[in-house]
């Protein structure tokens, strides 16, 4: 399994302004380099199921995701429904602070393809690691810039 991880404060904003960013495509795709688009395909009870179409590694895929949120603004959970991973769990806790709000973000991935798939991960993993850093301090410059989302 690879694990990419981090965590800003976002000055000037509220929860609500960071959970309608993250579940805004046109907005994400500005700082999630992985993501192209994401496509709402059902609402559920608790979140949407979405065709996530991305690049991992620079290859181009998609996969099928559900996505669960709490109505206060809190939290955004995504798991794996279909697609060549084994496993996909990404989350977003957003929490209020003096003057702002904290972003914390994770992705853990686990590669499909037996041994292979261990091979990629080992080849993956500082990508990622990498890649969800400068994501989380890229929402946290837009966002601070004025960008606002509109929500899913």
């Amino acid at each position: 399994m690879i694990r990419g991880e981090g965590t800003e404060v976002v000055r000037g904003v509220t929860p609500k302004d960071v959970w309608e960013f993250v579940l805004d495509p046109a907005q994400y795709t500005k700082a999630d380099t992985k993501i192209i688009w994401v496509t709402k395909l059902a609402d559920t009870d608790d979140g949407m199921i979405g065709l996530e179409e991305g690049k991992f590694f620079g290859m181009r895929g998609s996969v099928v995701t559900r996505y669960r949120w709490t109505p206060d603004y809190r939290s955004i959970n995504v798991t794996l429904i279909h697609g060549l991973l084994k496993s996909l769990n990404a989350y977003f806790e957003i929490d209020e602070v003096d003057g702002g709000t904290k972003i914390h973000h994770v992705e853990e991935m686990e590669m499909a393809f037996g041994p292979f798939g261990k091979v990629l991960e080992i080849g993956a993993g500082k990508w990622l690691a990498d890649s969800v850093r400068q994501e989380v301090a890229e929402i946290r410059r837009l966002l601070e810039a004025g960008e606002r989302g509109k929500g899913p």
